[in-house]
């Protein structure tokens, strides 16, 4: 994604379970979705790509945020970017 860009207005995560490769054990693992201002959606992030574009504080926030709302399975609310609550957006 070239730097001009508009920034993502929210982000959510949905975690599920897999086997991790060396060990075997069941292990909490997290997909990534991202909400432009123009409200279209983009499945299954690189979660650092597109949020580091900014300062590394707005991402902790963000990713704090996330996991604060988001089931053990399932997925999570929409979180706004830098602002670590849940924003409406689509389902």
């Amino acid at each position: 994604m070239p730097v001009d860009d508009p920034l993502p207005f929210a982000f959510r995560a949905t975690a599920y379970y897999r086997t991790s490769r060396w060990l075997r054990r069941r292990v909490r693992a997290f997909r990534y979705d991202v909400l432009w201002r123009d409200g279209t959606v983009d499945r299954d992030i690189d979660l650092v790509k597109v949020m580091y574009r900014r300062a590394a504080a707005d991402f902790q926030v963000t990713e704090t945020g996330m996991m604060e709302h988001t089931p053990d399975v399932g997925t999570g609310a929409w979180i706004g970017n830098a602002r670590g609550f849940p924003v409406d957006g689509p389902a």
